[in-house]
Protein backbone atom coordinates (compact mmCIF):
# COMPACT_ATOMS: atom_id res chain seq x y z
CA UNK A 1 0.00 0.00 0.00
CA UNK A 2 3.05 2.26 0.08
CA UNK A 3 2.42 2.74 -3.49
CA UNK A 4 -1.25 4.10 -2.55
CA UNK A 5 -3.17 1.83 -4.66
CA UNK A 6 -4.26 -0.15 -1.79
CA UNK A 7 -4.32 -4.18 -1.47
CA UNK A 8 -4.63 -7.03 -3.69
CA UNK A 9 -8.32 -8.54 -2.95
CA UNK A 10 -9.07 -11.53 -4.05
CA UNK A 11 -10.98 -15.27 -3.76
CA UNK A 12 -8.94 -16.77 -0.72
CA UNK A 13 -6.75 -20.00 -2.05
CA UNK A 14 -6.38 -22.86 0.20
CA UNK A 15 -2.11 -21.56 0.45
CA UNK A 16 -3.76 -18.76 2.10
CA UNK A 17 -4.78 -21.08 4.61
CA UNK A 18 -2.01 -20.42 7.08
CA UNK A 19 -1.94 -16.80 6.64
CA UNK A 20 -5.73 -16.23 7.76
CA UNK A 21 -5.43 -18.66 10.60
CA UNK A 22 -2.25 -17.09 12.04
CA UNK A 23 -4.43 -13.46 11.42
CA UNK A 24 -7.45 -15.40 13.19
CA UNK A 25 -5.85 -17.05 16.05
CA UNK A 26 -3.98 -13.91 16.98
CA UNK A 27 -7.54 -12.44 17.20
CA UNK A 28 -8.29 -15.30 19.41
CA UNK A 29 -5.73 -15.47 21.45
CA UNK A 30 -5.85 -11.99 22.51
CA UNK A 31 -8.73 -10.53 22.00
CA UNK A 32 -12.70 -11.14 22.77
CA UNK A 33 -12.88 -9.71 18.82
CA UNK A 34 -13.50 -13.55 18.15
CA UNK A 35 -15.62 -15.66 21.08
CA UNK A 36 -13.60 -19.19 20.02
CA UNK A 37 -11.05 -19.73 22.99
CA UNK A 38 -8.64 -21.81 21.92
CA UNK A 39 -6.42 -21.55 18.36
CA UNK A 40 -7.72 -23.21 15.07
CA UNK A 41 -5.04 -25.74 14.13
CA UNK A 42 -4.19 -24.96 10.29
CA UNK A 43 -5.65 -28.56 9.40
CA UNK A 44 -9.14 -26.79 10.86
CA UNK A 45 -8.63 -23.85 9.09
CA UNK A 46 -7.80 -25.94 5.71
CA UNK A 47 -11.24 -27.94 6.01
CA UNK A 48 -13.20 -23.99 6.80
CA UNK A 49 -11.44 -22.34 3.81
CA UNK A 50 -12.68 -25.37 1.27
CA UNK A 51 -16.06 -24.51 2.46
CA UNK A 52 -15.74 -21.42 0.45
CA UNK A 53 -15.08 -19.74 -2.85
CA UNK A 54 -17.62 -22.92 -4.72
CA UNK A 55 -19.16 -22.54 -7.79
CA UNK A 56 -23.19 -21.58 -7.03
CA UNK A 57 -22.53 -21.16 -3.48
CA UNK A 58 -23.09 -17.85 -2.16
CA UNK A 59 -20.61 -17.87 0.36
CA UNK A 60 -16.91 -16.30 -0.10
CA UNK A 61 -13.78 -16.41 1.24
CA UNK A 62 -11.52 -13.17 0.27
CA UNK A 63 -7.47 -12.36 1.47
CA UNK A 64 -6.19 -8.94 0.87
CA UNK A 65 -2.56 -9.15 -0.44
CA UNK A 66 0.28 -6.10 0.14
CA UNK A 67 3.59 -6.37 -1.31
CA UNK A 68 2.99 -10.70 -1.42
CA UNK A 69 2.04 -11.03 2.30
CA UNK A 70 -1.94 -11.34 3.19
CA UNK A 71 -3.26 -8.61 5.01
CA UNK A 72 -6.54 -9.65 6.01
CA UNK A 73 -9.61 -11.46 5.21
CA UNK A 74 -13.13 -11.11 5.07
CA UNK A 75 -15.71 -13.96 4.51
CA UNK A 76 -19.45 -14.46 4.77
CA UNK A 77 -21.43 -17.48 5.93
CA UNK A 78 -24.80 -18.80 7.14
CA UNK A 79 -26.47 -16.92 9.06
CA UNK A 80 -28.07 -19.62 11.33
CA UNK A 81 -28.41 -23.27 10.08
CA UNK A 82 -32.24 -23.40 9.44
CA UNK A 83 -33.19 -23.45 6.43
CA UNK A 84 -35.22 -20.74 6.89
CA UNK A 85 -32.43 -18.84 7.20
CA UNK A 86 -30.87 -19.18 3.67
CA UNK A 87 -31.32 -15.82 2.43
CA UNK A 88 -29.20 -13.94 5.25
CA UNK A 89 -25.83 -13.79 5.50
CA UNK A 90 -23.30 -13.22 8.10
CA UNK A 91 -19.95 -11.04 7.13
CA UNK A 92 -17.03 -10.91 9.34
CA UNK A 93 -13.35 -9.13 8.44
CA UNK A 94 -10.15 -9.33 10.45
CA UNK A 95 -7.05 -7.53 9.46
CA UNK A 96 -3.63 -8.51 10.33
CA UNK A 97 -2.53 -6.66 13.38
CA UNK A 98 -0.53 -3.51 12.72
CA UNK A 99 -2.35 -2.99 9.47
CA UNK A 100 -5.42 -1.82 11.15
CA UNK A 101 -7.05 1.51 10.38
CA UNK A 102 -5.24 1.75 6.57
CA UNK A 103 -8.50 0.99 4.69
CA UNK A 104 -7.69 -2.53 4.67
CA UNK A 105 -11.40 -3.96 6.23
CA UNK A 106 -13.48 -1.55 4.27
CA UNK A 107 -11.40 -2.41 0.94
CA UNK A 108 -12.19 -6.33 1.77
CA UNK A 109 -15.55 -5.69 2.82
CA UNK A 110 -16.57 -3.56 -0.68
CA UNK A 111 -15.17 -6.06 -2.73
CA UNK A 112 -17.37 -9.00 -0.29
CA UNK A 113 -20.79 -7.18 -0.83
CA UNK A 114 -19.79 -6.90 -4.70
CA UNK A 115 -20.05 -10.46 -4.63
CA UNK A 116 -22.51 -11.16 -2.71
CA UNK A 117 -24.60 -8.91 -4.27
CA UNK A 118 -24.85 -11.38 -6.79
CA UNK A 119 -26.44 -14.13 -5.08
CA UNK A 120 -29.78 -14.56 -3.65
CA UNK A 121 -28.94 -13.33 -0.26
CA UNK A 122 -31.08 -10.82 1.08
CA UNK A 123 -29.80 -9.47 4.16
CA UNK A 124 -26.43 -9.59 5.81
CA UNK A 125 -25.76 -9.54 9.86
CA UNK A 126 -22.32 -8.60 11.95
CA UNK A 127 -21.64 -9.23 14.72
CA UNK A 128 -19.69 -6.96 16.96
CA UNK A 129 -18.23 -7.55 20.61
CA UNK A 130 -18.60 -4.46 22.67
CA UNK A 131 -16.67 -2.28 22.66
CA UNK A 132 -15.51 -2.25 19.39
CA UNK A 133 -15.46 1.54 18.67
CA UNK A 134 -13.47 0.55 15.50
CA UNK A 135 -15.61 -2.27 13.94
CA UNK A 136 -18.75 -0.22 14.68
CA UNK A 137 -17.87 2.84 12.44
CA UNK A 138 -16.66 0.75 9.41
CA UNK A 139 -20.00 -0.97 9.76
CA UNK A 140 -21.94 2.21 10.04
CA UNK A 141 -20.15 3.20 6.93
CA UNK A 142 -20.89 0.73 4.92
CA UNK A 143 -24.57 0.81 5.77
CA UNK A 144 -25.28 -1.31 8.19
CA UNK A 145 -27.38 -0.08 11.64
CA UNK A 146 -27.50 -2.27 15.25
CA UNK A 147 -30.70 -4.43 15.34
CA UNK A 148 -29.58 -5.89 18.74
CA UNK A 149 -28.08 -5.93 21.75
CA UNK A 150 -27.21 -9.42 23.41
CA UNK A 151 -26.43 -8.45 27.15
CA UNK A 152 -23.05 -10.14 28.31
CA UNK A 153 -23.65 -13.24 25.78
CA UNK A 154 -20.35 -14.74 26.21
CA UNK A 155 -17.62 -15.51 28.74
CA UNK A 156 -14.05 -14.75 27.42
CA UNK A 157 -11.25 -13.64 29.52
CA UNK A 158 -12.83 -14.70 32.87
CA UNK A 159 -15.48 -11.89 31.98
CA UNK A 160 -18.87 -11.78 30.27
CA UNK A 161 -19.19 -9.70 27.16
CA UNK A 162 -21.56 -8.25 25.08
CA UNK A 163 -22.56 -8.29 21.93
CA UNK A 164 -23.96 -5.83 18.75
CA UNK A 165 -26.04 -7.20 16.13
CA UNK A 166 -25.86 -5.03 13.29
CA UNK A 167 -28.11 -5.87 10.19
CA UNK A 168 -28.15 -4.29 6.40
CA UNK A 169 -30.09 -5.25 3.53
CA UNK A 170 -28.81 -6.21 0.24
CA UNK A 171 -29.58 -4.36 -2.95
CA UNK A 172 -29.14 -5.49 -6.14
CA UNK A 173 -28.71 -2.59 -8.61
CA UNK A 174 -27.17 -4.03 -12.38
CA UNK A 175 -23.82 -5.57 -10.64
CA UNK A 176 -23.26 -2.70 -8.17
CA UNK A 177 -23.62 -3.35 -4.25
CA UNK A 178 -25.28 -0.62 -2.52
CA UNK A 179 -25.66 -1.79 0.87
CA UNK A 180 -28.34 0.65 2.55
CA UNK A 181 -29.18 0.89 6.12
CA UNK A 182 -33.34 -0.46 6.92
CA UNK A 183 -33.90 1.50 9.04
CA UNK A 184 -32.58 5.16 10.88
CA UNK A 185 -30.06 3.76 13.76
CA UNK A 186 -30.26 5.56 16.92
CA UNK A 187 -28.65 8.72 17.51
CA UNK A 188 -27.06 6.73 20.15
CA UNK A 189 -26.17 2.89 20.05
CA UNK A 190 -27.68 0.80 22.64
CA UNK A 191 -25.14 -0.16 25.49
CA UNK A 192 -25.01 -3.37 27.41
CA UNK A 193 -25.81 -3.08 30.95
CA UNK A 194 -23.10 -1.89 33.47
Amino acid sequence: MKDGSGPLIRPAAIDHAPAINDIANWYIEHTTTNFDTQPWKLDKRIHWAGSFNRANCPYHLLAAEIEGEIAGFAYNASFRPKNAYSRSTETTVYVKQGLTGRGIGEALYHELFDRIQLTDLHRAFAIITLPNPASVRLHEKLGFAQCGLLSEAGWKFNAYHSIAMYEMEIMKNHGAAIPTPIYNPPSTPLEPRP
